[in-house]
């Protein structure tokens, strides 16, 4: 299993998305989804890359193919997206072409009509997409695009919130839903008493 790869780029083909990366003496081609080329054209000058990758080969398709990705975290989401029925690797490369925290986002919010928008996801692909991960993407959701780090403080955060809401007698399940939906609506709110206040706020605006 080839986890990751660094050093010099041989070549990039942007039109096809495939990065030749030298390591160890060795030249590996990579393909790259599409939300990520800019980041490759960025590093084209320099003296090398270090780059996450995906390891594919079945036996209909036995010639092995590497598909790169720019931090660990998207290489894991990629894990989690070809989980999903119907969604294979080829599949799903071709329908990362925006950046993994906003189809994460997505996701977590149930917006079958921005899935829609990636190549090759329909209706149906959308809602099972949805279906399937919906819950399990948060920390994706919450990555910073510039930097490429989920915010610990963010994530702290949100514990806290799920651990004061049990407190507060609501069970784990609604607990952890509640939070969730707060920090996607308003992923501006960084203290724990505005967390609580707004999701409180929201559970009176139902009752009312």
């Amino acid at each position: 299993m080839i986890a990751a790869l660094r050093g010099p780029i041989v070549r990039w083909d942007e039109d096809r998305s495939l990065l030749w990366v030298e390591a160890a003496g060795v030249t590996y081609e990579v393909l790259i989804p599409a939300y990520a080329r800019e980041w490759v054209t960025a590093r084209a000058a320099a003296s090398d890359i270090h780059v996450y990758t995906f390891y594919h080969a079945t036996e209909r398709q036995p010639i092995p193919t590497l598909i790169g990705f720019p931090r660990l975290a998207e290489r894991d989401f990629f894990r989690k997206f070809i989980e999903v029925p119907d969604v294979g690797p080829v599949k799903a490369v071709r329908a990362l072409a925006r950046p993994v925290s906003e189809i994460a986002r997505w996701i977590e919010a149930g917006d079958v009509a921005a899935l829609r928008q990636l190549p090759g996801i329909g209706e149906r692909l959308a809602q099972t997409l949805v279906a399937h991960l919906r819950g399990k993407l948060l920390q994706e959701a919450l990555l910073r695009d510039q930097e490429g780090t989920v915010e610990t403080a963010v994530v702290d955060l949100r514990t806290d919130a799920v651990d004061a809401l049990l407190a507060l007698q609501f069970g784990r399940q609604e607990a952890d839903r509640l939070v969730r939906d707060a920090l996607l609506d308003r992923p501006e709110l960084d203290v724990l008493e505005d967390v609580l206040r707004h999701v409180l706020e929201q559970q009176a605006s139902h009752v009312t």
